[in-house]
């Protein structure tokens, strides 16, 4: 059970410092066309917008729909690094064997996935979710030795 829990928290903690590290990029990137725009992105922008105010009259939504609404690209921001920094604790948590305390790195592991689930939010939820199932494998599998 310990080796399962390891290979699952691991992969997941992996893919989670990825997905983090990729919308952390994307996140700052955005942000910068949206202040710096260009000619070109600013024509491309206005296009997708009245395309959008189209769709929108078509599906009687009004402008006040949560898709329309501004992306925060701060808070984005900041829940990428620390999901980045939970994930790569747990990836630690998870991997790391430390024969004396056998328990306290997995929990730490669990605190963590739990904590990035809670503050992270809905978009990076579930690789939380199942880097928490992977850690509790580890630490329950320590628990019986």
């Amino acid at each position: 059970m310990k080796k399962e829990g390891k290979i699952v928290g691991s992969i997941f903690a992996s893919l989670g410092v990825l997905v983090c590290l990729f919308t952390l990029v994307a996140s700052t990137k955005l942000q910068h066309m949206k202040e710096n725009p260009d000619s070109e992105a600013e024509s491309q922008i206005r296009s997708s917008e009245s395309e959008m105010d189209d769709v929108l009259a078509e599906l009687g939504l009004d402008e006040s729909d949560a898709s329309r609404q501004e992306v925060d690209f701060k808070k984005t921001m900041t829940h990428s690094w620390v999901g980045a920094l939970l994930f790569g604790i747990i990836l630690l948590g998870v991997l790391l064997n430390v024969p004396k305390d056998s328990f306290f790195t997995p929990l730490i592991a669990v605190v963590a996935a739990g904590g990035g689930a809670v503050f992270c939010g809905v978009g990076f939820a579930f690789l939380f979710v199942m880097a928490l199932i992977g850690s509790l494998l580890v630490m329950v599998a320590n628990l019986k030795q």
